[in-house]
């Protein structure tokens, strides 16, 4: 009974330590969704377009969005685009962020021999519950107002994490979002397969 119940608490926390190595390799989702008739090849100029931040909104705050913007902003200068306070830009970007929570379903085979009857040992099954996070970023077009793309970049939020994890979290979930932008340019009437991924 010793031995039996030993085991279970040792199979207990090796599960709970597997958890938490898988948790920490992060990896993003990416889709997007945008106007496939979308010309940006005449865009050069970009600006943000924000709301106030919510005092009560535990996600995005003045670190939170430096972070992101400062992303942003590098990758949109590597693609050739600048960043302007003028009005109208060619196109206005803003962001806010989906968390939803998400259930881990782990199967793994409990082997008890020696310490107990090998007829016992059978697959158990762990459920955990996490925090799914998605950072969505708009790009509307800057003299009409429409919305021409969308991205979405999706991962586990990693509880606990420093300053610089999170600022490392956001730098490259947003390098590989704004791989996406800009879209393929199509000629009029044609439709991309890429166009056909939603959020």
């Amino acid at each position: 009974m010793w031995a039996s119940s030993m085991m279970r608490r040792l199979y207990a926390l090796t599960l709970t330590l597997v958890i938490s190595v898988l948790a920490g390799c992060s990896s993003y989702s990416i889709s997007t969704d945008y106007n496939p008739q979308l010309d940006t090849r005449q865009w050069q100029s970009f600006r943000w377009d924000m709301p106030e931040l919510h005092p009560k909104d535990p996600y995005d705050n003045d670190l939170t969005r430096k972070r992101v913007t400062t992303a942003v902003n590098q990758a949109l200068a590597d693609k050739g685009f600048t960043l302007t306070d003028a009005k109208p830009a060619d196109f206005t970007l803003s962001y806010f962020f989906l968390v939803e929570p998400r259930l881990d379903v782990h199967r793994f085979y409990n082997h008890r021999c020696p310490w107990a009857d090998c007829r016992y040992s059978r697959f158990e099954t762990y459920i955990s519950e996490y925090q799914h996070g998605s950072i969505i970023v708009d790009i509307k077009n800057g003299r009409t107002g429409e919305l021409e793309w969308r991205g979405v970049a999706g991962s586990r939020i990693t509880e606990g994490a420093t300053p610089e994890e999170r600022k490392n979290h956001i730098n490259q979930a947003i390098t590989e979002l704004m791989k996406e932008f800009p879209p393929e340019t199509l000629p009029a009437g044609a439709v991309s397969e890429k166009a056909a991924k939603t959020y």
